[in-house]
């Protein structure tokens, strides 16, 4: 390496490893706070934004005064106007600094991945916005290089898999976007989480890896990682190891070759940019690449509201926020809200060539916060999302169904052929409308829902139908939509239990018996708080791999088979006794609206009043030992 290089990644280094202070990160203002995402290269439709919004100009000037502006980045990729974005807002920073105002970028994936040279979704209008940025020169320098390592094929051919491959402006597009690039070395300045008065913003979305970290830590370590790697990798590509043309995820086995190609010609011998090829190794492991990056998680935006809960509670507390405030996940058009508004969903699918959205706004410090829709004229609020259960299996509301399922006619009954109790499933229609549910008739101790006195040796190993009823009716009053609608029916003069089939869905036993990977942005051990405290809370014996589904388009948890349930042990279920638990102020919140009077009101039909007694006894142990999110 010359020397003039090894003075640049010193300088770059020395630049870099500062890192952003906690003052940078955490700022205080009275100011109006204008925040949005996801531009993705839509500069028409985000410029309307900002001038409907009196953030800039005709003149595409600075003209929010004390404004801050805030994204939450993926200002690039797919959309055509990407370099036009980017290269405005860097304008807009420096403009809204002398105005008195201020401009907040915080990374989101598509950065770092156009940077580390991952342009799979960069479009063709993005390579050619910088065709007027490489010479030919530069391309025919480069295609040497291509040639050299791919000498397959004649000289034409090559160079027209070359050319398609690696389009005009190809060169100039990573020039730019190199760490002493024009866009690049601007990039490189900004941090992955920033906290503006009682918000925090960020890309993806917090996994409980990070969920205990300081604003300073957690953004300097990420940061310090995607630094030390564009580093490593810049003084590669200057030592001749690590042509433009090689892509993100071919980089390590291109490495790897050039490593065994110099030990083969000089044995004994180390190159100096080895070092720089264990960083980019390492850099495997780093956080920043990894799905639970705040660049890469989408648990935030995507997993059940009530189990990710606790790390966004965590998270927040840690840092002295109220709001966590997401891009990354598309909603294709509303900005939503989560965790009863721990959560806001900010990224409505700007590009709508691709995600079919519109441009959108969360304006704060302007009388109560509100979202600004392109083209709307006023002030609209967060939608809260929908998380109903019976909607995504059936397309309708827990009403309707329940009235479907007790009156549409049966049109075929097969026992399933699984269970101890033989259940069977039912298909119903009317209307044009197939629905199908699982019956169990099994009732082992009729009528005791009503006895004088709870047997508790006698009823304690009762095997009834009405239970599933029971555990549907307690998950809707949590607000859980983790159990299908169950109703009382009778199905070919029995009388029993329906419960809405879900499709779709595989048991845990046969996923792993299949060998199926669990694809899921959330984790499977996630999903078990809530089981755990289900299962605790309803004492029930008999969660077993069978009885425990997943979606299989999103591996997402949901309950079956609850009739060895209602116990009126107070104590933990025999599987669950070790078990750690974990509880956020929000689950905890739902657990307190269960009182005597409203289960009473609910669950009277299917349980004793001894076992409403016992649900509120081991609602009151759970809350007691569970882990909680602190102050």
């Amino acid at each position: 390496m010359s020397v003039i290089a090894r003075l640049l990644v010193f300088t770059f280094s020395l630049l870099f490893t500062l890192g952003a202070t906690a003052a940078d990160l955490d700022i205080r203002t009275e100011s109006r706070v204008v925040a949005f995402a996801d531009v993705h290269g839509a500069y028409k439709d985000w410029v309307a934004l900002l001038r409907e919004l009196n953030v800039v100009d005709a003149q595409l000037n600075w003209s929010g005064g004390d404004t801050h502006l805030v994204s939450v980045g993926d200002l690039i990729d797919r959309g055509p106007g990407s370099r036009d974005v980017v290269e405005l807002l860097m304008k807009l920073d420096q403009q809204a600094e002398q105005a008195g105002g201020a401009v907040h970028m915080t990374l989101g994936n598509h950065e770092v991945m156009v940077m580390t040279g991952d342009l799979r979704y960069v479009s063709a209008a993005e390579f050619a916005a910088f065709a007027g940025d490489e010479t030919q020169a530069e391309r025919d320098a480069l295609f040497a290089q291509y040639r050299r390592y791919n000498p397959e094929g004649d000289e034409a051919a090559a160079r027209a898999t070359f050319d398609e491959r690696f389009p005009a402006g190809f060169i100039g597009l990573r020039k730019a976007y190199a760490v002493d690039g024009t866009l690049g070395s601007w990039l490189m300045q900004q941090p992955f989480v920033v906290k503006v008065n009682d918000k925090v913003y960020m890309h993806g979305g917090i996994a409980k890896v990070a969920a205990s970290d300081s604003l300073e830590a957690l953004n300097n370590k990420v940061q310090g990682e995607f630094r030390g790697f564009m580093l490593a990798m810049e003084t590669l590509q200057k030592a001749g190891q690590m042509p433009l043309f090689v892509s993100y995820h071919d980089r390590l086995a291109f490495l790897n070759a050039r490593v065994e190609e110099f030990v083969a010609a000089n044995p004994d011998t180390q190159a100096p940019w080895f070092q720089q090829v264990r960083e980019v190794f390492d850099a495997q492991q780093a956080l920043v690449f990894d799905p639970d990056s705040p660049i890469w998680y989408r648990g935030t935006a995507s997993c059940h509201p009530l189990s990710e809960s606790f790390n966004t509670e965590l998270f927040l507390k840690k840092v002295g926020a109220k709001q966590l405030v997401v891009g990354h996940t598309p909603t294709r058009g509303d900005v939503q809200s989560r965790m009863d508004g721990l959560a806001i969903r900010l990224d409505t699918g700007m590009l709508t060539s691709v995600y079919k959205g519109r441009a959108s706004a969360l304006v704060s410090n302007d009388g109560p916060d509100y979202v600004h829709y392109l083209g709307l004229g006023k002030r609209a609020q967060p939608t809260p999302e929908s998380t109903s259960l019976s909607m995504k299996l059936s397309g309708m509301t827990d009403a309707e169904l329940e009235g479907f399922m007790r009156t549409a006619p049966v049109t075929n009954v097969e026992e399933i052929g699984t269970g101890v109790t033989n259940p069977w499933r039912v298909t119903q229609e009317r209307d044009g409308v197939v629905n199908d549910a699982v019956f169990k008739y099994e009732d082992t101790n009729p009528g005791m829902q009503d006895a004088r006195k709870y047997i508790s040796r006698r009823y304690n190993d009762s095997d009834r139908y009405q239970y599933d009823v029971a555990a549907y009716k307690l998950d809707r009053m949590l607000g859980w939509e983790m159990v299908p609608v169950a109703v009382l029916s009778e199905v070919k003069g029995k009388e029993g239990a329906l419960s809405d089939w879900v499709t779709g869905a595989i048991n845990e036993r046969d996923r792993l018996e299949e060998e199926l990977p669990f694809e899921s942005y959330c984790a499977q051990w996630e999903q078990y708080r809530l089981r755990f405290v289900f299962d605790i809370l309803i004492h029930n014996v008999d969660r077993n791999l069978t009885n425990i589904l997943w979606t299989k388009d999103d591996f997402m948890m949901k309950f079956i088979d609850h009739s060895l349930a209602f116990r009126t042990d107070e104590r933990r279920p025999k599987q669950y006794r070790k078990v750690d638990l974990e509880v956020s102020d929000l689950l905890a919140s739902r657990l307190l609206r269960l009182n005597e009077e409203n289960l009473t009101q609910e669950l009277r039909p299917y349980l004793h009043p001894r076992q409403i007694e016992a649900i509120l006894a081991r609602r009151d142990l759970i809350l007691k030992e569970a882990v909680r999110t602190g102050k």
